[in-house]
């Protein structure tokens, strides 16, 4: 039992330690964190730029260390706390841990309260700042119109100047033209004395050319009806021709047709030949074989002779040979006829075949004959045609001169006309030369008057630049000025926004802390809660058990007087170690009521943190939409700005048709002065959609990075709530483990007693 309570104690001990380790090196990191932020040299530049540029709208009380003061003492309490819980979970210090956490939550709210003060503040500057921003893009702004007036001064000046350059050039072309015009007038009266003279020649050329016409067309119609009679003839003649040339292409085909009828008869003649030597080769054989016979049967006559006994025998079959012999003599007497007609019909085929040759030579001899006769005439087709060709060049020769001669009597004509109407031309030109003199020495006179007032202008503008330019360079110096203002109030803006980051990361670390140990609790009440029930049923089980205990007692101090002092011994040990266990489960009961005390401490001061946390995210929630809003109403404006920009596009559409009209009513310079007035404005309006545009990208990027830090937050809190229930459900099977071990030692003292 002894073991038993040891062991409880020191799982107890491990539990309460193995609960909170990471909460602790949180601390710890944090307040090393704190203190090396105090220690650094950003937060005293800081310090000392806020205290020497500090905007009106911070107030100089001091509110912002006071809330990093706050959070410092906080965490040290925190780590004071945990520091004496981990050195002896059974302190009676634990009772007063309570009132500390309720002075951490007033603590906690006060630090929160100067963190949204101090928020509110940066806001504040940060107004300022986008008010000296939004003056400084004015300036420029006005800086820009200066420099755009500077240079539609400098580009009138140049125009100015080049307008008296032009004019003077003018001028001089004017007198050199004025000049040039009384020479042309000499030499066009020159020209249309010449040209009436010529006129005159011209005429009687074109008389005569006439007359050479007439004659030419009368020999080409003669040459004509020549060749008419000469080609009817042609015609004639090509017919003829072309009749001899289809009966020479009949007459070759029955060439060619008799000629293959030779070669057949010739090829059958020779299969005749063959068969009929054949034919003669077997009668050679057969009469060969006959021979052979007869002489055997002079053979079997003498041996008939001789041998008369056997000559009944052999009689038979030597009338079988004079049967077969017989039958050969028919069949070569038969053979002998075939070739006597076979040898009459080659010979009435060989004659016929000499008749065939014969009239092939002679059809052959008429052919040549006619082709002779067919070349002679084609050759005198051919120098006919040669002749007609010569003619027919003759007469295109003739053709080609009597067109040669129509060209040349109407170009004549036409440059009689030409001549004519040139000399209207001249005689017009004179009063015209005459007109643009007396016109160019009037214009001469204007633009000698337009150059004085020219030059007065480009004086006044020479002054007006020098005024603008003087005007330019003080204005950059102020802006120069205010972009220094600006870096610095960004830079200080920068190092405020990293302290709200490390004080928001801090909180946000707090706040995990706080999630998890309200799970932590919630499940250590649970599980408290199904501990006291199974402390009752174990209580009542115990006093049944000394119940027993006490009557076994009872029975065995009546018989104390019987036993000797050895048993009386062993009753007493025996007492002892019923008591013991039921010593060891009180204790153990203790130390859990204490471990769930500190924990329900723990979890409340979590759920405060969690609670701040919820603030934290509702007020990032309310700076989202507020973000949001203000993107709403930038879109808006952009969109009347773009609207407003169409209605001045259309104005300036409306004024350059106006100026268009009014071309005839103004003059030079006012037409390059409202020019230069609607490419201001038109640069005015790209700077203008150049700068919205802008505007639009950076407030997407502000909102991009604005939901990017909220999800990020949130996954954090996920994540450390996930860690938390870990741990909670680590620490809640241990107590379930010692709840076992305690239940069954008091089911074990039950049977013991039992």
């Amino acid at each position: 039992m002894a073991f038993s309570a040891s062991f409880s104690l020191a799982a107890s001990h491990q539990l309460s330690q193995l609960s909170y380790p990471d909460l602790r090196w949180r601390q710890k990191r944090l307040g090393s964190l704190k203190l090396q932020r105090r220690t650094s040299p950003c937060l005293l530049i800081v310090k000392s730029i806020l205290n020497s540029r500090r905007p009106p709208s911070i107030s100089d009380n001091g509110e912002t260390e006071p809330a990093r003061i706050l959070l410092e003492r906080l965490f040290a309490q925190t780590q004071k706390l945990e520091q004496q819980i981990g050195r002896d979970p059974s302190l009676r210090h634990v009772a007063e841990l309570g009132a500390n956490l309720g002075k951490l939550e007033s603590d906690l709210q006060v630090a929160l309260a100067a963190l949204k003060k101090k928020e509110d503040d940066l806001q504040d500057a940060e107004r300022e700042l986008s008010s000296d921003y939004n003056e400084i893009n004015q300036a420029r702004m006005d800086l820009e119109q200066r420099e755009e007036e500077i240079v539609a001064a400098r580009r009138k000046q140049e125009k100015l100047e080049e307008e008296l350059r032009l004019a003077n050039i003018s001028l001089a072309s004017q007198a050199a033209e004025i000049g040039g015009l009384k020479l042309r007038l000499k030499e066009r009266n020159q020209e249309i004395s010449a040209s009436q003279s010529a006129l005159s020649a011209k005429e009687e050329e074109i008389e005569e050319m006439k007359h050479e016409l007439m004659k030419k067309s009368e020999d080409a119609a003669n040459a004509e009806s020549e060749l008419r009679s000469k080609v009817i003839l042609l015609d004639e003649a090509n017919k003829i021709v072309e009749k001899q040339e289809i009966e020479l292409q009949e007459l070759r085909r029955t060439i060619q047709k008799r000629e293959q009828e030779l070669q057949f008869s010739i090829s059958m003649q020779k299969n005749e030949a063959e068969k009929f030597n054949v034919a003669e080769a077997k009668l050679e054989k057969q009469t060969m074989d006959w021979l052979v016979a007869q002489q055997e049967l002079e053979k079997l006559a003498e041996q008939a002779s001789k041998h008369v006994g056997e000559a009944n025998e052999t009689l038979k079959e030597f009338g079988k040979v004079r049967k077969l012999l017989s039958d050969v003599r028919s069949e070569l007497v038969s053979s002998q006829k075939a070739l006597a007609s076979s040898r009459q019909k080659m010979e009435g085929q060989e004659q016929l075949l000499e008749k065939q040759l014969t009239e092939l030579e002679v059809l052959r001899g008429s052919v040549m004959s006619y082709m002779t006769s067919l070349r002679d005439a084609e050759v005198e087709v051919e120098s006919e045609r040669v002749k007609l060709r010569v003619v027919e060049a003759r007469n295109k020769e003739l053709e080609r001169d009597l067109s040669l001669e129509k060209e040349l009597v109407s170009e004549l004509q036409k440059e009689l006309d030409k001549e004519r109407s040139s000399l209207k031309q001249t005689i017009q030109e004179m009063s015209s030369l005459q007109e643009e003199i007396d016109r160019k020495s009037a214009a001469f006179e204007e633009t000698q008057t337009l150059l004085q007032s020219k030059e007065k202008e480009l004086v006044e503008a020479r002054l007006e630049i020098q005024h603008l330019t003087y005007e330019q360079s003080s204005l950059q110096l102020i802006l120069e000025e205010k972009d220094l203002e600006l870096s610095d109030a960004k830079r200080v803006l920068e190092e405020v926004n990293q302290e709200l980051v490390e004080l928001k990361e801090i909180l946000s670390s707090r706040e995990d802390e706080l999630i998890q140990a309200m799970s932590i609790l919630k499940e250590k009440d649970e599980h408290v809660q199904t501990m006291r029930h199974e402390l009752s049923s174990a209580k009542t089980k115990s006093s049944e058990a000394e119940a027993v205990v006490a009557k076994i007692v009872n029975l065995t101090k009546e018989l104390v007087l019987s036993f000797n002092d050895k048993d009386l011994y062993a009753v007493s040990s025996l007492d002892q170690n019923i008591n013991k266990p039921a010593d060891s489960f009180k204790w153990q009961n203790k130390q859990l009521e204490t471990e769930l005390q500190f924990i329900r401490e723990s979890l409340r001061a979590k759920e405060m943190e969690v609670l701040a946390a919820q603030k934290a995210l509702t007020i990032k929630d309310e700076e989202k939409k507020m973000v949001l809003q203000k993107l709403d109403a930038k879109e808006k404006e952009i969109t009347t700005l773009k609207g407003e920009m169409m209605r001045d596009k259309d104005d300036l559409k409306q004024l350059y048709a106006l100026a268009q009209k009014r071309i005839d009513e103004k003059s030079v310079g006012e037409l390059a002065i409202e020019k230069l007035e609607i490419e201001a404005a038109q640069l005015e309006v790209e700077a203008a959609t150049s700068a919205l545009e802008r505007i639009t990208e950076l407030s997407r990027e502000l909102l991009n990075n604005a939901c990017s830090s909220v999800e990020d937050d949130y996954y954090d809190l996920l994540t450390n709530e996930n860690e938390c229930c870990e741990e909670v459900k680590s620490e809640v099977c241990r107590l379930l483990s010692l709840t076992d071990q305690l239940v069954r030692e008091a089911g074990i003292t039950a049977d013991t007693s039992q």
